[in-house]
């Protein structure tokens, strides 16, 4: 396979299971050195053993509570230690949960913008501070969701962290493009997760999703990394700014009746 990222080292945020693994594999399957920050150290000592040894390129697990600072500037510091430069940054990891508007408490509200959104911010403004001081260039990818751009119910707090994440990574691009720091988002639809599993073996909730996505399958934690690793790589050189949807066409046909439903 040719190795398009070769030499270049990648963070990625909540790399020990799901999406965020599967974009670690991915992207070390493609030469990168790949850093997995993960809260639970355990999980991602084990994901990144096996990862540096199916692809032979060389890992890294960290632990990180990316909410806070102090451990996001020791990930990095621990990163240079290492391999000495940072090139790439996912901002994947996230949290999900459900709650009705009116039952929402101050502390789950604050806890999923902590986690979803100021955690965006966080991570990238250590990051970033270390490619301007050092005048490198350098690609961001976040990890947003159709929840930000398409309503769901009982989770308004999930939907206005992504949104949120939506906007920062606009506003980024636009102020870090002229040093050459690219930033670009991708918007997972139903993907077939740990984390989604519990929804998706429920036949009620399950069965009319599917029939809201076009391609009529939830998509895959592969399918949202060869998304990420393109937006990662020098083929998107000139991509900044992009919300690109990883959905089956869903995102649009969402609010329109199923075809069942005609």
């Amino acid at each position: 396979m040719f190795q398009r990222m070769s030499g270049q080292v990648a963070v990625v945020t909540g790399a020990a299971q799901g999406i965020g693994l599967a974009i670690a594999r991915r992207l070390a399957s493609e030469g990168c050195a790949v850093v997995f920050a993960d809260l639970n150290l355990n999980a991602a000592t084990a994901a990144a053993e096996e990862v540096a040894q199916s692809s032979g390129s060389p890992t890294l697990p960290l632990p990180v509570d990316v909410t806070d600072r102090p451990a996001v500037e020791a990930l990095l510091a621990a990163t240079l230690a290492r391999f000495h430069q940072v090139d790439i940054l996912i901002n994947n990891a996230g949290i999900f949960g459900n709650a009705r508007f009116e039952l929402m408490t101050d502390a789950e509200w604050r806890r999923m913008i902590e986690v979803d959104l100021t955690s965006v911010f966080l991570v990238s403004q250590v990051v970033v501070r270390h490619w301007l001081s050092q005048k490198r260039p350098g690609a961001i990818v976040n990890l947003a969701s159709i929840s930000g751009i398409t309503a769901f119910t009982d989770s308004s707090h999930y939907a206005a962290a992504k949104m949120g994440v939506v906007g920062l990574t606009r506003s980024l691009a636009m102020e870090l493009g002229m040093h050459q720091i690219r930033v670009n988002a991708v918007a997972p639809g139903i993907i077939a997760t740990e984390m989604t599993r519990r929804s998706l073996e429920s036949p009620e909730l399950s069965g009319g999703w599917l029939r809201r996505i076009p391609q009529r399958r939830y998509g895959t934690p592969e399918e949202v990394a060869g998304a990420v690793a393109f937006l990662a790589s020098n083929d998107a050189a000139y991509v900044n700014g992009e919300l690109l949807f990883i959905d089956g066409g869903g995102t649009f046909a969402w609010d329109k009746p199923s075809d069942a439903e005609r």
